[in-house]
């Protein structure tokens, strides 16, 4: 359903890694030869998910023949939905329920006639705060995710009307 690119997955490694080193008190850089070689990645593409994490302000370098990177921003106060928004750009799972003016069009040929609109912005904003509750600190120190399947957010009678109207 949401698929990362591989950047952004890259991103996510390398952000972990440094996360550990930290919390085992390695206040070493690093660099991106130690990732690609730490996780048989290819350096070349290490080496511009670095560049672009810079770019957004995640992590810093520094300069050298020692140089290498460190993070920037306190992981604990950023989420899996600002993550991807920073590596990716404005996420959705489908075109018109991008954030977008309202008076833009979202050039679907069905627009006119659509009538899934509103359940795939629902799913697109159940998604996003899905993934907004999930810290870069939960994913470095591999802590499960509680899920609640969409159906609990309903109460019975919520989920016994929408069940009449299906039909």
């Amino acid at each position: 359903m949401v698929k990362l690119n591989r950047t952004t997955e890259y991103g996510l490694i390398a952000l972990r890694y440094m996360m550990r080193k930290q919390s085992q008190g390695d206040v070493s850089v690093t660099s991106a030869r130690e990732l690609a070689d730490e996780y048989e990645l290819p350096f070349e593409i290490i080496a511009k998910t670095l560049q672009r994490m810079k770019e957004s302000g995640l992590i810093q370098s520094a300069q050298g023949a020692r140089g290498g990177y460190t993070i920037r921003i306190c992981p604990s106060k950023l989420n899996v939905a600002e993550f991807l928004e920073l590596m990716e750009g404005p996420q959705s799972l489908v075109g018109c329920t991008a954030s977008a003016p309202v008076d833009s069009k979202c050039g679907c040929e069905y627009q006119k006639k659509c009538e899934v609109k509103g359940v795939m912005s629902d799913l697109n904003d159940r998604v996003k705060n899905f993934l907004a509750g999930i810290l870069l600190t939960d994913l470095s120190e591999f802590k499960s995710i509680p899920f609640t399947p969409f159906f609990n957010t309903l109460d019975d009678s919520s989920l016994a009307q929408k069940e009449s109207e299906a039909l």
